[in-house]
């Protein structure tokens, strides 16, 4: 129970980031990392791959983050593919990883 505690704890902008960028590492090998910003509470991710997609994380010390795709000049939020996101704005490790997850999918079904 205490860790499940700890697992749902808001992260700070720094182990958001590092979070986030660990999962690229390991599942979105083609994409790179344009732009990482951690200033005064606020944190940003810009992603890019050749096909002219670019993946944007975009949160804020308060405690909440967001997804936002860009497919050519098209923004799409992440919402937008699956509502459920948005109960999982908070800025906890299991939040970030159901976005980054849903995220997947979106990717996986946006190539096929």
């Amino acid at each position: 129970m205490e860790s499940h505690m700890v697992e749902n704890q808001g992260l700070n902008p720094v182990k958001s980031i590092d979070l986030v960028e660990q999962y690229f590492k390991e599942n979105f090998k083609e994409y790179v990392l344009l732009k990482k910003t951690n200033y005064t509470g606020y944190w940003w991710l810009e992603y890019f791959n050749s096909v002219d997609i670019r993946i944007c994380f975009d949160g804020d010390i308060g405690g909440h983050f967001s997804v936002k795709i860009f497919i050519g000049d098209t923004e799409y939020s992440l919402w937008q593919f699956d509502r459920s996101v948005n109960n999982k704005t908070q800025s906890t490790s299991e939040n970030i990883l159901y976005q980054l997850n849903v995220l997947k999918r979106f990717l996986r079904d946006e190539n096929n």
